[in-house]
């Protein structure tokens, strides 16, 4: 999560593991609102992964305050994902993006990833107005140790 001034900016959800039962998604709805969640959570129903690989971590979620936009928030968030994962000892993380979502797949790419999987989606088209999801995926290097940006050790 990042915060400015006491209020959520940015947040992001980094799966290692298959979950047994659901997460909460308080703090998302806290940062984008309710309605915007309950979208995303509709979109991800249409695309979400089935099963997690033991190799592979995925990112849920990743979102940034409109007004924060392009000030590098999501790309510390997504190290964050990636220093994490990395001592999880994961050796790639995956996301799903919608296509025409141009300035987060500019985003995914500079930070290495690439696409893995295009899929189209006529449920997608008709909700969303999003036909086509993309599957990006990024090799993370085998690493023994890592800090966080923060200095800390997860």
């Amino acid at each position: 999560m990042a915060e400015a001034d006491g209020k959520v900016i940015g947040t992001t959800r980094l799966a290692l593991r298959q979950e047994v039962g659901g997460g909460g998604v308080g703090p998302l709805a806290q940062a984008i609102g309710w309605r915007r969640t309950l979208r995303g959570a509709l979109v991800l129903g249409l695309v979400a992964y089935g099963r997690l690989a033991p190799d592979a971590a995925y990112i849920e979620e990743l979102t940034v305050s409109p007004t924060h936009r392009r000030q590098g928030i999501g790309r510390a968030l997504l190290d964050e994902c990636d220093a994490i994962a990395g001592l999880a000892g994961k050796s790639r993380i995956t996301l799903w993006v919608a296509e025409r979502n141009e300035a987060a797949v500019a985003l995914y790419q500079s930070r290495g990833y690439h696409v893995a999987v295009r899929r189209r989606t006529l449920r997608g088209r008709l909700l969303f107005g999003a036909p086509v999801a993309l599957l990006m995926e990024k090799p993370l290097p085998a690493l023994t140790t890592r800090v966080l940006t923060d200095g800390t050790h997860p």
